[in-house]
């Protein structure tokens, strides 16, 4: 999401974002372009979001809506990517 605004569009239970940054490095399941369900809004501008593996939250600059599309993912529509070693410090 580019501006703060759109968050007035996310409906608890029903809206799916999708990654638009590789958080692998906190859970393997977080690659960039995973689809999850938004659950819970943990502060103003954290998203609880559900993927199929996974219950994390999300800061809103990290996601982007999908637009169209409601529910829950399934672990099919989830990326197949094996995230890369990292080394400490890095980003």
């Amino acid at each position: 999401m580019q501006e703060r605004s759109e968050l007035d569009r996310v409906v608890i239970g029903q809206t799916q974002v999708v990654l638009t940054k590789d958080l692998s490095i906190m859970n393997p399941n977080l690659v960039e372009g995973s689809t999850g369900l938004v659950i819970g809004k943990i502060a103003s501008y954290t998203l609880k979001v559900q993927f199929p593996r996974v219950t994390v939250g999300i800061n809103w600059k990290d996601c982007d809506i999908v637009v169209g599309r409601s529910g829950m993912p399934t672990e099919a529509e989830q990326p197949k990517l094996i995230p890369k070693p990292r080394t400490m410090g890095e980003e």
